[in-house]
């Protein structure tokens, strides 16, 4: 089984390549995704998953993401990450992710958005 920070690179590796399949088999099928401080999920379960990055790679030919600092504990991973190329944008913004692995996959993912930034 991967440890946590290796199943978040091969997640990492699969969205720069914008592989929806290798991207999406990080996580788990009940996987959620919230933004930090709101209560209910902005997204539930894979499909949602898949279907809101099906997306995203189709708008953003140039999309890729550098990693500039990672801090790892136990299950838990946080980048905080460069994202340029998103939805055609020329301006980079920068979120921080902070990733829970459980059994080998991403359980829930937190995003820390800057302010004014939208989804």
């Amino acid at each position: 089984m991967q440890t946590p920070v290796e199943v978040v690179q091969a997640q990492l590796e699969a969205y720069n390549r914008r592989d929806l399949e290798s991207f999406c088999a990080q996580f788990s099928d009940d996987a959620l995704v919230y933004d930090l401080g709101v209560h209910a999920p902005i997204f539930v379960g894979k499909t949602a998953i898949r279907e809101r990055y099906r997306d995203l790679f189709a708008r953003s030919p140039e999309l890729h993401c550098t990693i500039v600092s990672r801090s790892t504990l136990g299950r838990a991973v946080v980048d905080l990450e460069h994202i340029t190329g998103r939805n055609g944008a020329r301006d980079p913004f920068e979120v921080m992710a902070i990733y829970e692995v459980n059994n080998g996959l991403i359980a829930r993912l937190h995003f820390v958005r800057n302010e004014g930034y939208l989804s």
